[in-house]
């Protein structure tokens, strides 16, 4: 089946005697292509909405990956800081006006929040403990970007200072302001699609 990709579901029958059972899904490159911009929209969306928690501000952006290399994905994001929270923060304190406390790890926290808003829009686990683990297998197979990684203080996965207690910290903001995450990510989708 030409431009489709087979992923093989296999497994094996509980009596000892029977063959391997074998059944292929196929997906085509536009259902592959989807899947990725949904990812990369909810992805920016994560980090944007956690930023913007915190009082900063902040644009997400996708586009489609023009170096017609496959092993690269076909949708790329970014989320681009305007306007620092603590530089917001400390704004708001000069002018008279109240702000709360930022938390030490809010940095952290947005660097982890676009992985983990994949993880929620993936619907396979609401355990915070499996998404854990989850995050923590994607950084160490080198598929969290540089940014992402800054922001988490990750340098060396061997020596990686994130905590299921601060996941679980990201995963219960997300979910607090999912609505704001799906509202943007599908602003993205629509608009990479016109």
């Amino acid at each position: 089946m030409p431009g489709a990709v087979a992923l093989s579901l296999s497994y094996a029958l509980a009596e000892p005697h029977r063959p391997l059972s074998t059944n292929m899904i196929y997906f085509t490159e536009e259902q592959i292509a989807a899947k990725e911009l949904r990812n990369a929209a909810y992805h920016e969306a994560g980090h944007k909405m956690l930023y913007e928690r915190f009082g900063g501000a902040g644009d997400a952006v996708v586009w489609k990956n023009e170096s017609g290399n496959p092993e690269e994905s076909v949708w790329l994001g970014q989320f681009r800081p305007r306007t620092c929270p603590e530089v917001m923060r400390k704004t708001a304190l000069n002018h008279g006006f109240p702000a709360p406390e930022l938390p030490a790890n809010w940095k952290v926290l947005v660097g982890m929040a676009g992985l983990l808003a994949e993880e929620i829009l993936s619907g396979e686990t609401d355990d915070t403990g499996a998404m854990a683990d989850s995050l923590f297998l994607k950084i160490s197979f080198g598929e969290a970007s540089a940014s992402d990684l800054a922001h988490m203080g990750v340098t060396d996965i061997e020596s990686c200072g994130l905590s299921y207690e601060l996941v679980d910290e990201a995963v219960r903001m997300l979910r607090e302001g999912w609505p704001v995450v799906q509202q943007e990510a599908e602003y993205l989708i629509k608009s990479a699609a016109s």
